[in-house]
């Protein structure tokens, strides 16, 4: 039975890639669509047809100088990139984390979502979101220079707080795409029976019921904001004749525009077909796919909401939670089959794409909480009453069984309210015994207990375990407890909570007269020992976003600013919206390769020595850590001359055996002794001598200090000023 449940779990690595901040190295040019374009600004000037970019060249009868200028406009349009994270920038990364030893790359949300916002967990059942789109790689487009110059552009060069131009870049795209449909329309008319006209009638087919029903409801969306000037996205404040999807004013407005519902169905189409082939490149590379679905619709993303009030979704309620949020999105009927014969159609829709789905907001399929819409005095309440257990797990299992069904291996946020939560991991138990582990998830800085963090590497191995999330400040603004100008007091108190989590989680023994870090005493050094340590949890899957890769691969660049938040949680995030949440484009992946051999060392999750930090036994007012110290591992220490956070070298024959700090936190000088606790105590030995050194001392007459083994193994005096840190390696001597 031992080696049936060790066979269920293999070490991953995960790191969560959001394709809108992707980048590429962004200065790359396609020289065969520079040739497309001089051919339509010099159409008189080129005595043959295109067959290589060089004949080409050679027949444009044009002065040089001109011939140079013209070369340079059209250059001018090719070596920059779209003005937005796409699916092209994503295949440089994959292959980038595909050489480093990665196994697995976590995207958000990919579906569609309404244009006035940015985030991508305001979403739809169906259609892909077509900001990922790359439209030069568009058939219709590619052989159309006129197509081709109207893509918008960003700066060649990577500038700090470079963002998505969404409101540029989506207006754009819907005259380009319009432009397309009518091409490619003509085409398929012309030869319906091609292989891309069939294959595009295979997919309206398939999905003509949801391809519309996104179309209409956007139709009339424009319609109705265009018009009214009070209106607002969400349905539910339409006028009554729009907020029925098969009244007569919905439908007269559908026929008069046929031609932007083909042009959805086109686009839709363009965008799946490049999604097949991301898809295709995951399996080559060896890489599985994981995608972020959202709990709950916004009714103001599609048609999904709209077109099945009343049957899959109860408008008069949203859901919330029981802290006082409420999200403003419908909660599921779910006591009706139209609720889940929606769950199946999309969890099957996403099927094709993928090979992992994570459940966001496991709590909530565990039972909603709901509150009437519009009504301030209804503080909310669970659908399910809190003492039905047994029915709170079925319907989690359920959700999970979909998925499974379709082939999907299932991970998920497990985090929530402890009655919901046990709920879930409940459900995930149960899978488990089934032969199906689904990981339960635990984001490394939260766990805490008054600010004490648990040692990763006693972790159940059915864990997957986040060094953060999307939602949270970068690694290193944790670590110095701010982000921009704010402080991050959820971090910063109690105050030894950021000296904690740094030498509880990684192995960095640090006191609270150093903390908050400064981000400009942070090294590249650090943030590899950071990386190597956290990889060698227990957990089955380590999870860590790529804004963090790059926060602590260049801590004193990216500092403390936010211009690698993908998101402050509780903020908005309409389009323009002042946080630039999920707007923000990250370095070029290409900005890592001098790191790349540390970086396979480090995903491919090879053996690395950590020894977990305790508190030495205190008589008097101390702040103290102690740990052993275990051949190869990295000593991480600050510098106590020029501050940085430098690798210890130990130097000599004297052998290091455990490594203590003992700090005075307090304003007055302290007096009194400390003990070795006892599982530190046989590495000591009666017969032998030890030496001191006080790392953290620049004075180097005050950094030696000499004990017996006896004197070590009794209690040890200290005698610390205010606000003063020793920092010992304890050496046995020869």
């Amino acid at each position: 039975m031992e080696k049936a449940s060790l066979s269920l779990y293999k070490k991953r690595s995960k790191v969560i890639v959001p394709v809108f901040a992707a980048n590429s190295s962004s200065s790359f040019t396609r020289f065969n669509d520079v040739i497309k374009i001089l051919m339509a600004i010099f159409p008189d000037s080129i005595c043959l047809e295109p067959d290589t970019g060089e004949t080409v060249l050679k027949n444009i009868n044009l002065d040089p100088n001109l011939k140079l200028a013209a070369i340079k406009t059209a250059l001018a349009f090719l070596t920059k990139r779209d003005y937005a994270g796409n699916l092209e920038d994503l295949t440089y990364i994959m292959h980038f984390l595909s050489d480093i030893g990665v196994t697995d790359i976590a995207e958000l949300p990919f579906t569609q979502k309404h244009q006035s916002t940015t985030s991508p967990f305001s979403s739809s059942s169906f259609g892909l979101e077509l900001d990922y789109l790359v439209l030069e790689l568009v058939p219709e487009v590619q052989e159309d220079p006129e197509l081709l110059s109207m893509i918008p552009k960003r700066s060649v060069t990577y500038e700090k707080d470079l963002c998505c131009d969404f409101d540029i870049h989506r207006e754009a795209r819907k005259v380009i795409l319009s432009k397309a449909s009518k091409k490619f329309l003509n085409h398929v008319r012309l030869d319906p029976h091609s292989e891309r006209a069939e294959a595009y009638q295979k997919y309206v087919d398939q999905y003509k019921v949801q391809l519309r029903r996104n179309a209409v409801f956007s139709i009339v969306q424009s319609k109705v904001l265009n018009t009214y000037v009070d209106a607002e996205p969400d349905f539910r404040t339409w006028p009554k004749e729009y907020q029925n999807p098969e009244s007569e004013a919905v439908k007269r407005l559908a026929e008069l525009y046929t031609d932007e519902i083909e042009a959805y169905q086109y686009s839709q189409f363009c965008i799946h077909e490049q999604q097949l082939l991301i898809k295709d490149l995951y399996r080559e590379l060896g890489l599985k796919r994981e995608v972020n679905i959202a709990f709950g619709i916004d009714p103001s993303a599609s048609g999904d909401v709209w077109g099945l009030q009343g049957k899959a979704f109860n408008i008069e309620y949203e859901i919330g939670t029981d802290n006082g949020q409420n999200w403003h999105i419908p909660p599921y009927i779910t006591e009706g089959e139209a609720y889940y014969e929606l769950m199946n159609d999309r969890i099957k829709y996403l099927s094709q794409y993928i090979d992992i789905l994570f459940l966001d907001h496991m709590c909530g399929y565990a039972t909603q909480y709901i509150m009437r819409r519009g009504d301030h005095n209804d503080h909310g309440r669970y659908e399910i009453d809190p003492s039905d257990r047994i029915h709170k797990v079925k319907n989690v299992e359920k959700i999970i069984q979909i998925a499974l069904k379709h082939g999907l291996e299932v991970g998920g946020e497990t985090l929530g309210d402890i009655p919901r939560q046990s709920a879930v991991e409940e459900a995930i138990r149960r899978m488990k015994k089934n032969g199906h582990p689904i990981p339960e998830m635990y984001v490394a800085p939260h766990k805490n207990i008054c600010g004490q963090y648990q040692n990763h590497q006693t972790l159940p191995e059915n864990t997957e375990l986040f060094l953060s999330t999307h939602d949270l400040p970068t690694i290193i603004q944790i670590l110095c407890g701010q982000r921009g100008n704010v402080y991050l007091n959820d971090f910063r108190y109690p105050e030894h909570k950021i000296a904690n989590f740094l030498s509880q989680q990684f192995g960095i023994l640090t006191t609270p007269n150093q903390t908050p870090l400064n981000p400009q005493d942070i090294t590249p050094q650090m943030g590899i020992a950071m990386l190597e340590v956290f990889m060698t949890s227990s957990a089955e899957t380590v999870t860590i976003p790529l804004q963090d890769i790059f926060a602590l691969l260049f801590p004193q660049e990216v500092g403390v600013n936010e211009d690698f938040n993908l998101n402050i949680a509780g903020s908005t995030s309409g389009v323009g919206n002042e946080n630039k949440n999920f707007s923000r484009i990250l370095p070029p992946i290409h900005k890592l390769e001098p790191y790349k051999n540390q970086l396979q060392k480090i995903f491919t999750r090879a053996d690395q020595p950590f020894d977990y930090p305790e508190r030495l036994v205190e008589h008097g007012n101390f702040f103290t850590w102690i740990a052993h110290i275990t051949p190869g591992r990295k000593l991480l220490y600050q510098n106590p001359v020029n501050k940085k956070w430098e690798l210890f070298r130990h130097h000599g024959k004297d052998v290091p055996v455990l490594e203590m700090v003992i700090s005075n936190l307090t304003g007055d000088k302290q007096i009194g002794t400390i003990e070795l606790p006892t599982e530190f105590r046989h590495v000591i030995k009666h017969n032998k001598k030890y030496k001191l050194v006080d790392i953290a001392s620049s004075n180097a007459d005050m950094q030696l200090y000499y004990r017996t083994g006896e004197e070590m193994l009794w209690h040890i005096y200290v005698e610390l000023p205010q606000k003063t840190d020793h920092h010992f390696i304890v050496y046995e001597l020869p």
